[in-house]
């Protein structure tokens, strides 16, 4: 299933939550709360919550429902309520999860991107690296970023994200991927200057968190569509141009692997955990500072089975 949050232009507070389901060859989205409604409406099921991370916290049960309902609607396409299905070129999207508990970022995860920032002699970091973006980053896809007025060297990251399902503590390697409820893309967008400057002192913070430095989206693929996350080709474009181009299989630390590690601090519903990015940033190409983000430019990151997060940078 891929499941979306959708905003209400009238009401930007308000959420729904719906599933891209294709028909006829194109592609709407099923508000899942009015279409359960219609579906069984003496059923003795609870209704199918408005918000994904609840969604998410009624596990297995709630996705047994949600593919129900699909099925029903597929099949009784023609007699759909007014507003249950939505073209989805109509309907403007938050994240999946607009605001998770914890945004768990790895650096140095993808070999090649470790190669372009630290010498191809570099070794494999001994254990998991990375840092924690602030779930008031996030922004949805199409969303506009602004750059901040303190950088002058915006980037960009192309990231696969995994949301989790069941939460837990120490959670063994060989079960993680149990626990996931599905994945989604992440754009770390960094402010490299400012990055550069806080790691020579330690810290990292300011370089990786402000106002929309963490889309994330278009939709969340739920993990039984998809059996291995290591299978996937992963793109990021700046107006057209390729920019980053790399694969799953690159990974030095894989899904798993992050899981375990990072269910230390203790993993909750709803919780992301990115990959890392491939080699092609623009932190890469230095002295060439010509790669870096400029007001006009659009970002593309598009992941293979997970669609395509598209994200322009405002202009003034």
């Amino acid at each position: 299933m891929k499941l979306v949050t959708c905003l209400c232009p009238a009401q930007p507070r308000r959420q729904r939550l719906g599933m891209v389901v294709e028909r006829d060859g194109a592609s709407f989205v099923l508000d899942l709360t009015r279409t359960r409604a219609w579906a069984f409406p003496n059923s003795s099921h609870a209704p199918i919550p408005n918000d994904m991370l609840t969604f998410i916290r009624h596990g297995a049960k709630g996705f047994a429902l949600a593919r129900r309902v699909m099925a029903t609607a597929l099949d009784r396409w023609d007699e759909l309520p007014l507003g249950a299905a939505t073209p989805l070129e109509k309907v403007p999207l938050a994240a999946p999860i607009p605001r998770p508990g914890k945004i768990i970022c790895p650096g140095m995860n993808f070999r090649k991107h470790l190669e372009e920032t630290s010498g191809r002699d570099a070794p494999n970091p001994e254990f998991p690296l990375g840092f924690f973006k602030m779930p008031s980053c996030v922004v949805g896809t199409n969303a506009p970023i602004t750059i901040p007025p303190w950088t002058q060297k915006l980037d960009y990251e192309v990231e696969m994200a995994v949301v989790m399902g069941a939460g837990g503590t120490n959670i063994p390697r060989e079960r993680a991927l149990e626990h996931v409820a599905g994945y989604t893309i992440l754009n770390d967008v960094s402010a490299r200057d400012v990055q550069l400057g806080e790691m020579k002192k330690g810290f990292l913070a300011l370089g990786k968190n402000f106002p929309g430095s963490c889309p994330m989206g278009p939709y969340l693929l739920t993990a039984d569509e998809l059996t291995d996350p290591h299978t996937l080709s992963m793109e990021l474009r700046v107006n057209g141009e390729l920019r980053q181009q790399g694969h799953t299989n690159d990974l030095i630390y894989g899904f798993a692997d992050l899981i375990a590690y990072w269910s230390r601090i203790g993993l909750e519903p709803g919780d992301v955990i990115a990959s890392g990015t491939p080699s092609g940033v623009a932190l890469g190409k230095e002295p060439d500072t010509s790669w870096y983000l400029k007001p006009g430019d659009v970002m593309e990151a598009t992941i293979e089975r997970l669609g395509t997060l598209r994200n322009p940078i405002a202009t003034k």
